[in-house]
């Protein structure tokens, strides 16, 4: 589970992608520590629902290498 630091992290490189605070937050939530990734690296942001809400670069905070 994140922690208020990890999210406010996770937060601050969603915003480098050029999402306002509130999105960015939204979407740091909605990932969690346990991100869903595309063939490419990125990582997807899917609502309740399953839906696909946005696909961002990958994120440093989720690089294995």
């Amino acid at each position: 589970m994140m922690d208020e630091a990890s999210l406010t992290e996770l937060t601050r490189q969603i915003m480098a992608q050029g999402y306002d605070e509130a999105t960015a937050s939204d979407y740091a939530v909605l990932i969690g520590d346990t991100p869903c990734l595309d063939p490419h690296g990125n990582v997807l942001v899917l609502d309740h629902h399953g839906r696909e809400l946005a696909k961002l670069k990958p994120l440093k905070m989720f690089e294995t290498e």
